[in-house]
């Protein structure tokens, strides 16, 4: 056999090093990935209940009745009636959904309704809602969604 053909190819050191390397940098790529799945999660989440409660508003409107978004922080999830979140006779349409994420949870939630503060938020059917707001955090961030109900239009806000 010629000195070249044995000389062509890699050492076991040189294969060592570049699967060390490939390692390490898909333990950072990996690291990053997770940090920006959870970060998504978090806001997916903020845009799926603005997007509830604004259909919540326009089923409100639609059907001439009130229509009720409320929120359990204790299990983390919402429910959607037919009737207003004070009305004892409401009927459940939708619920309770729970969040996909173990790490998002729904804190605070505070509306201000004819008799007092309520931890749901009623669209009527005019279209106005009970004002108040909701937040979404995340474990290990500081990052904190707020969803704003605007009384008199029954605008929904995310900031």
């Amino acid at each position: 056999m010629s000195q070249r053909a044995r000389d062509s190819g890699f050492t076991m050191i040189e294969l060592l090093v570049t699967i060390s390397l490939l390692g390490i940098m898909m333990a950072i790529a990996i690291s990053g990935w997770t940090s920006w799945a959870k970060a998504s999660s978090q806001s997916g989440r903020a845009r799926e209940l603005q997007s509830v409660m604004r259909q919540a508003q326009v089923r409100a409107v639609t059907e001439g009745r009130a229509i009720c978004v409320s929120f359990r922080v204790a299990q983390n999830d919402y429910t959607l009636y037919r009737g207003a979140c004070d009305d004892m006779a409401k009927v459940t349409l939708i619920g309770p959904v729970v969040s996909d994420s173990k790490d998002v949870k729904l804190v605070a939630p505070s509306f201000t309704g004819p008799s007092g503060s309520s931890t749901g938020v009623t669209f009527q059917a005019r279209g106005t809602a009970w004002p108040g707001s909701v937040q979404l955090t995340r474990n290990g961030s500081s990052k904190s969604y707020t969803l704003t109900v605007e009384g008199l239009t029954g605008r929904v806000s995310l900031n």
